[in-house]
Formats: C-alpha cells, structure tokens, sequence
C-alpha cells in the first residue's frame, strides 16, 4: 500500500493534504506560471478553473514532478517533495487521472493490477483490484476485455478505479468529463464523491464548471499563469454572471 506520510517524522495530522505556494514555471524563455499557489486540505475537494491556455496543466505538471519549478515549493502532508521524483511523490500518495489514459493493449484487470506495484504485494494487489471491480460494476463484466474496447465513458471509469487500487492520500484529476455524455458524467461524479469519501483529498481541474460547482468544496480560478480568485463553490454557485466572467478572462473586471 502507499506509504502514510505521518509515518516520515516531517509531516502533520494537520497539515494539508497538498499545497504549493509561490510556483514559477516556464518553457524555455518563456513563463507561464507567476507566484501560482492553492491549497487542499485533508478530506477536501477543490476545483482549479479558467481558460484554456492560462497554465493549469503545467501546474499540475509541477505538482506531479513532471517540470521542475524555477521557484516554489510543493508538499504533501507537510512533506516538501519540490526536489522529488514523480515515482517518489507516487509512493507518497499522489495519483493524477487525466482523461481517459489507460493501457489499450491491457485487459481490465491488468491494467487495474499495474497500478498495484508500489505496494509490493501481490495478493494485497490482488485484492485491490477485486475490490476496485466490486464497486465498478460494469469494469467487473468486462474485466478481461482490452481496454481498447471500451466505451469513452467506461475507459473513464477504468481511469478512476485505479485510485481505488493505489489508495491515493491526493488525487487530481484533469479534465474527467471531458467528451462524455452528461449521464454518464452524472455517475462519474457519484464515484469521485465515493473515493472522496474513502479518504482521498481531491484536485479537480474541470472546463465544466457545472461540474465542478457541485462536487467540490472551494475553487481556484485561475488567469495567464495566476491565481486571480478563491471562493467556496456555494458563493460561486450563487453568483453565476461572476463565474462566467473569470471564466473568460476577467481579471480586471474582479479586481477593480
């Protein structure tokens, strides 16, 4: 199973599950991400929002290990993991789900059972992955299926089930509803709520922003590599004709 990072001696009960603060990040010459910071809390959900193009995937790219940060630091539970390798955040309890990534060629199962291997143990993977099946009914019945075969929707769920399996302390996921019917968006939420509730922290990055509003706690919006605003979902929900002018680039407008 993943490591519990109150076992390190560096982290808290109380601290949060994830945090990032004062993030630069750039391509080459170019910078895309200015002082970027946001925090999830244990047991929370919290939504990063904005337009296409303002930089979140590179955030989540910084908080992964996949770009180093030219300033910033990222933790886990309190631990600063800014210098550490991607498989070593992995083991620590981080899980990204973007899209629909699965291995094709893998049947249900099997790709079920990769994401097993940081616990070392088979039989403890083993059963990881029959209970991951038991609350996906529709992978069960198609568990020895290739990947390739399955729906967009159920190629989605496949994506989420492997948190069940690697027990993530922090779970961000890019873009779940994207492409997606809006019943079948409707179930997949019902199952973000459930591994929520089996104590995963959730990071969601969502162009939906229905979506987002009824799943999560807080939300971040987010303009040209900046955290421009932070509210609780409800205050957003309220205020709708606000949401869609962060949403298409008004920082000006909230700030004046």
């Amino acid at each position: 199973m993943t490591s519990d990072l109150n076992d390190s001696g560096t982290g808290t009960g109380s601290a949060p599950a994830l945090a990032c603060s004062g993030i630069r990040a750039s391509y080459g010459p170019v910078q895309v991400l200015f002082d970027a910071g946001l925090v999830v809390e244990q047991g929370e959900m919290v939504a990063l929002l904005g337009p296409n193009g303002v930089g979140k995937s590179t955030l989540l790219k910084v908080i992964g290990g996949l770009l180093r940060p030219d300033a910033g630091t990222v933790s886990l539970g309190g631990v600063d993991v800014t210098s550490l390798a991607t498989r070593k955040r992995v083991g620590m309890g981080l899980c990204q789900v973007v899209g629909q990534a699965t291995f094709p060629s893998l049947s249900v199962t099997e790709n079920l059972s990769m994401h097993g291997y940081t616990s070392g143990d088979r039989k403890w993977t083993k059963e990881a992955v029959e209970a991951a099946l038991a609350v996906f009914p529709r992978l069960h019945a198609r568990r020895d299926q290739p990947a390739s075969t399955l729906s967009g929707g159920e190629r989605q769920m496949l994506a989420l089930a492997k948190s069940i399996v690697s027990e993530p302390k922090v779970l961000v996921i890019d873009e779940f509803s994207l492409g997606l019917a809006p019943v079948v968006v409707g179930g997949l939420m019902e199952l973000v709520r459930r591994l929520n509730e089996r104590g995963s922290a959730i990071l969601l990055v969502e162009q939906s922003v229905n979506v987002a509003l009824s799943l999560v706690d807080r939300v971040y919006m987010m303009e040209k590599g900046e955290i421009i605003a932070e509210e609780s979902a409800a205050t957003l929900a309220a205020d709708p004709e606000r949401v869609r002018t962060l949403m298409l680039g008004g920082h000006a407008a909230v700030t004046a």
